[in-house]
């Protein structure tokens, strides 16, 4: 019997072998996935430390609501320059912005902006050159030069005597008297509920002005912005 089991032990051993010889073993297959790409800016920026906290400047992806879904502050070296990488964008991202958000990373203005659709390999690259983001000349460009210039010093005679002119708005605003407000100041430094620019621009105050201003400035965001800018003392 001890004789037999020897045999059956050594058969059975030698069918192993042969099944391992039947054929290879399949591979499994592993197929690289694209998890993401980066965003590289380069540029000289200056005045990005200039924004209150509630506020940032960032490079930011944008998919198609005005929230950020990735950013990145944007913190120039002692010269103003700046080297950064964004990684991991997601596939929902459509534009990467030079730009400022709030605190709920709502877009509130932006610098430069790429489409995502230009990207070719990995990596998406911003060269956003010579950029001025102090929040004075954001409030400039963005809302008295749209908006108040034109009849405050960009044709003729400003009216009230106010310039909003890029040339010489800070200087006819911060601190100075109201032509048309008794006691009034333009803008008092840390103080935006008592500045007559915000009760002249903010709906609900009656001033006896010719004109109404409440219409000018619709979008919350820039009001908001301008009294940011005055409680963080309306620097230039």
């Amino acid at each position: 019997m001890k004789k037999n089991y020897g045999i059956f032990v050594l058969l059975s051993v030698a069918m192993g072998l042969t099944a391992c010889d039947d054929g290879s073993i399949p591979r499994k297959e592993h197929t690289a996935t694209h998890t993401g790409f980066a965003a590289k800016l380069t540029g000289h920026i200056t005045g990005a430390d200039s924004w209150p906290e509630y506020y940032q400047l960032v490079l930011a992806g944008f998919g198609d609501s005005e929230y950020a879904t990735t950013q990145v502050l944007v913190s120039p070296d002692a010269n103003s320059n700046v080297s950064l990488t964004l990684p991991n964008i997601g596939s929902d991202v459509k534009t990467i912005e030079l730009c400022v958000t709030n605190r709920l990373r709502k877009r509130v203005l932006t610098y430069q902006s790429l489409d995502v659709a230009s990207i070719s390999g990995d990596t998406l690259y911003m060269d956003a050159g010579q950029v001025d983001a102090h929040m004075y000349a954001a409030i400039q460009e963005n809302i008295f030069d749209k908006t108040c210039a034109q009849c405050h010093g960009g044709s003729t005679s400003p009216a009230a005597g106010l310039y909003l002119t890029a040339d010489k708005s800070h200087a006819s605003l911060v601190n100075q008297p109201s032509t048309q407000v008794e006691d009034g100041i333009r803008v008092i430094p840390g103080n935006a509920e008592e500045s007559i620019l915000h009760k002249v621009i903010n709906p609900g105050n009656v001033l006896g002005l010719g004109f109404s201003h409440e219409n000018m400035i619709t979008s919350s965001t820039d009001l908001r912005l301008i009294d940011e800018w005055i409680n963080a003392g309306a620097k230039e």
